[in-house]
């Protein structure tokens, strides 16, 4: 083998290597994690379910949420939803969550209203399907993309976002930083109805702030979105075990968590 080829033979083999170690650290990345959370906002208290997975034969991320009152066996369910990501890259090396398609749906006064959200790249938009009792949100339509060049994501799936494509470690270690990108919506159209004085828009332009430290040692990052601030709170394997949404009167917090103090340190305020 003459020194051409075996250069080459041998760049091929540190690719190789240096891909099925990408591969392998978003995987560890995206491991499955289900759990309950306590729900309280205006309107009293409920249960939350997640779940999430990476589907490795599909190079997918999904993720599973439902919204339940707790106690009732009937008609328990108030929001349910799925989103799914596949996983790609940036510029060939840094790994992202690229958002596939969404289902959603809600329950209003006992009635069920829907919504599908699927990326169709070819036209740089997403198309839409509402099913719902009213004939404002029924039928189809198609969105297109902002002009923005920063990447879009989930709302539900805000903190993989900003953990795989290494956000989340490097703000940590720095203690500093900011994470742009665009926030799909899977609630839409419903969002004014599920939420106060909020707009009922597919698309937000969002920044993902590190914020510093909670007094139990956890990490803090605030979510600036549609005019408003969300806090989540991450446990040492970058999961999120609290979130304050403050405008909205929203507390969320893992039930592995319940014994313990919620007061969210002023949600924003810097314990470092």
């Amino acid at each position: 083998m003459n020194k051409f080829f075996l250069s080459v033979f041998l760049l091929l083999i540190i690719l190789s290597s240096c891909s099925g170690m990408r591969q392998k650290k978003v995987e560890e990345q995206l491991k499955g994690n289900e759990d309950s959370f306590n729900y309280t906002d205006k309107n009293g208290q409920f249960l939350v379910k997640s779940a999430s997975g990476y589907d490795k034969k599909n190079k997918a991320f999904y993720t599973k949420k439902t919204l339940e009152i707790p106690g009732r066996q009937k008609d328990r369910i108030l929001e349910q939803s799925v989103v799914i990501s596949s996983v790609g890259t940036l510029k060939k090396t840094i790994p992202i969550l690229r958002p596939k398609i969404s289902q959603y749906n809600v329950w209003f006064d006992g009635k069920k209203y829907s919504s599908e959200l699927k990326i169709n790249v070819a036209k740089k938009a997403i198309d839409v399907r509402m099913t719902s009792p009213e004939s404002q949100w029924n039928g189809t339509k198609q969105v297109k993309f902002p002009s923005s060049k920063t990447l879009p994501c989930f709302f539900s799936q805000v903190i993989e976002c900003a953990k795989i494509s290494g956000f989340i470690k490097k703000a940590t270690d720095k203690k500093t930083g900011v994470m742009n990108f665009v926030v799909i919506w899977e609630g839409y159209p419903y969002l004014n109805e599920t939420f106060t004085d909020f707009p009922s828009e597919l698309f937000s332009n969002a920044q993902l702030e590190y914020d510093g430290k909670t007094k139990q040692q956890e990490r803090r990052f605030n979510l600036r979105v549609a005019g408003q601030s969300i806090f989540y709170v991450l446990n040492d394997k970058d999961v999120m075990t609290k979130m304050f949404w403050v405008s909205q009167g929203i507390t969320i917090t893992s039930k592995s968590l319940a014994k313990e103090e919620l007061v969210p340190d002023d949600a924003g305020g810097e314990s470092e």
